[in-house]
């Protein structure tokens, strides 16, 4: 008689993070599993998953009798199993936020080649969700495994979800009806991937931001506060800010600082309200190139990305392209949700994560990310900002701000083509392998870019009393849809009524952003008709923020002295323009100018009068010429 042994058939499952493992009863290769899976999403976003399972035995000593299924999630309901016998005994258990599930066959497949048809179906409420506008769904990625034999996926919609925003990896097939859309995909792209969908046409944030100034100093100064920037993710429609600044800058990282002006030992409360429309990839491209003084210092060492560590600069030899520093960086590290525990989470830096790859958040994703990049000549720079998400224990924000507000931090990387380009490795790691590289999502706010400094500018939520550090100041919730944005210059002229022909006249001119939405590469130019530039005739101002002022001049001649006439000065910038007429007037008038005579008048009456005061020093005798010695 045969003698047959028991295996157990052991497969781990977990939704944003699958892989394969079994026990040592069971060797690898001795069973094959084919699968056919199906993920039907209703309108409220719950998910109803029906796994057909095939299950091949590859030895003759061998049989399954069990098997369990391991899902990272408690929100599992609804779980059924059964084969052509009937229904199969199920068993689940719920700890340590994990779900198994166990199913026991009714009959063993036994013999070579033999097979066991089932099926097993569960919901799960936590594979699709609705943030704000957008559907997001997320399908973990499966795990190389010999025992692996097909495996094919398909995921149904509703239509009411809207239009496919994105799908990674690209679905082999697509099929719509009049109430659903169907996207079909297969082993190899699960391989590569977990699958992640989104559903929508826009995201549109509203935001408050509450900073305080103060400043100790016995003299007044100038503070500075940042404002959420635009770049090639996301659009800002600013509609308040109050006080209103002196000015908005844009500093080498295309950072918007607003600066003002505090008395000595002078505070102010500060609030900015707006709202924000963001994108998935890049919809725009800001900087059309770096130079190579620019690409220079995004490659250089700094705090935190310590490029000269010798394993830093290992990988880099080794990596070479930021997808693949990508990967290294979420395959490499791990995240410690009990370092959200702890009062101050602690920035390490890049060498420091290398040292305890267990011990990482998102700052230190980021660091060795932006490190590796760096050593291997790839510019990168940090962005901090708001992340939305619904679980963060599979999306999680750790960037703490005085225990208030709870921000994220994620990198950028320059791309020749694309311009600068946002990825996520720690939500890469965190969901199980989903792809944070080749698109982000609808929901990463920028509030700072970093990448000339490490740690400076600081960001919104970084501006509180002192003795008011864990009171919130950020506030972003979803809005319904981006008001519209208005651009409007105000121009003016500092410029004289006349002109002499000959003489260069300065003309002053700035250009103030009154609208709520920045202005992007136009040129202040200064038309004439009689009077020529004598210098720069137009400005161009790469951006100008709302609330941003601008001042320039501009030197105009003529190279007639005789020349009498009137002129017009008519300065123009988007679209907006004004005019200011000028007088032009012979060289010679300058001789019977008011101000020329009183010029002349002065200039007699001090020689004169400095005359008198050198003739009466000099009768005292306090002045007078030098004495010599004769012989």
């Amino acid at each position: 008689m045969r003698i047959l042994a028991r295996a157990i058939f052991l497969i781990l499952f977990m939704v944003y993070g699958l892989w394969f493992m079994v026990p040592a009863a069971h060797a690898e290769g001795e069973f094959e599993t084919d699968y056919s899976v199906n993920y039907s999403i209703n309108g409220e976003g719950k998910t109803s998953v029906k796994q057909d399972i095939v299950l091949k035995n590859k030895t003759p000593n061998f049989y399954a009798d069990r098997f369990e299924l391991k899902i990272g999630s408690t929100q599992v309901s609804d779980v059924t199993a059964s084969d052509n016998t009937g229904v199969l005994e199920t068993e689940i258990k719920f700890e340590d936020n994990l779900t198994t599930i166990g199913v026991v066959f009714n009959q063993k497949v036994i013999g070579t080649g033999k097979t066991l048809q089932w099926t097993l179906t569960y919901t799960s409420s936590e594979l699709a969700t609705k943030n704000g506008q957008i559907w997001e769904v997320s399908i973990p990625r499966l795990a190389r495994s010999t025992d692996i034999g097909k495996y094919d996926a398909q995921v149904v919609v509703p239509r009411t979800f809207g239009p496919k925003a994105f799908a990674v990896p690209t679905p082999q097939d697509e099929i719509t009806t009049s109430k659903s859309q169907t996207y079909l995909f297969n082993k190899d792209q699960l391989l590569e991937s977990g699958i992640a969908m989104s559903f929508g046409e826009k995201q549109v944030f509203s935001f408050k931001l509450n900073y305080f100034l103060e400043n100790n100093n016995v003299t007044s100064q100038i503070k500075e506060i940042t404002l959420p920037p635009d770049n090639n993710y996301q659009q800002i429609v600013l509609e308040k800010l109050e006080p209103e600044p002196l000015d908005v800058i844009v500093d080498d990282d295309d950072n918007f600082i607003a600066r003002y002006k505090l008395p000595a030992r002078g505070s102010l409360d500060i609030v900015a309200e707006g709202f924000v429309e963001v994108f998935h990839k890049p919809f725009r491209k800001i900087n059309a190139e770096l130079t190579t003084e620019e690409k220079s210092s995004y490659v250089q060492p700094q705090r935190y990305w310590e490029t000269d560590n010798g394993f830093i600069k290992d990988k880099a030899n080794e990596l070479k392209t930021a997808e693949k520093i990508y990967e290294f960086v979420v395959n490499f590290l791990s995240y410690n949700q009990d370092r959200l525990n702890q009062p101050n989470i602690f920035r390490k830096g890049a060498q420091a994560a290398i040292d305890s790859p267990q011990d990482a958040v998102c700052m230190e994703f980021t660091d060795l990310f932006i490190a590796i990049a760096r050593a291997a000549g790839i510019p990168a720079r940090e962005v901090t900002g708001f992340a939305y998400t619904q679980n963060e224990r599979l999306r999680p924000l750790s960037l703490a701000l005085n225990e208030g507000d709870i921000l994220h931090a994620w990198p950028q990387y320059w791309d020749d083509e694309k311009g600068w380009v946002q990825i996520d490795p720690t939500w890469g790691s965190t969901s199980g392998g989903l792809d944070f590289f080749n698109k982000l999502d609808f929901n990463h706010i920028t509030f700072t870019q970093r990448g000339k400094s490490s740690t400076n500018p600081v960001p919104p939520g970084a501006f509180k009393r002192s003795a008011q550090t864990s009171q919130k100041t950020v506030f972003v919730e979803f809005a319904q849809d981006l008001p519209q944005a208005t651009i409007n210059p105000e121009l003016s002229f500092d410029a004289p009524q006349k002109a002499l022909s000959g003489i260069p006249t300065k003309v002053g001119a700035s250009v103030k952003n009154s609208g709520s939405t920045t202005i992007y590469n136009q040129n202040l130019a200064l038309a004439t008709s009689i009077l020529k530039s004598s210098g720069e005739s137009n400005y161009e101002i790469k951006m100008l923020p709302p609330f941003a002022k601008r001042v320039f001049d501009f030197r105009l001649t003529n190279g007639n002295l005789l020349l009498k006439g009137n002129d017009t000065l008519v300065l123009s910038y988007a679209g907006s323009e004004i005019s200011k007429p000028i007088s032009i007037r012979p060289f010679y008038n300058l001789f019977f100018s008011g101000t020329f005579l009183v010029s002349i008048v002065s200039v007699f009456i001090i020689i004169f009068i400095g005359f008198l005061f050198y003739k009466k020093l000099r009768k005292k005798g306090k002045i007078g010429l030098p004495l010599t010695k004769s012989s």
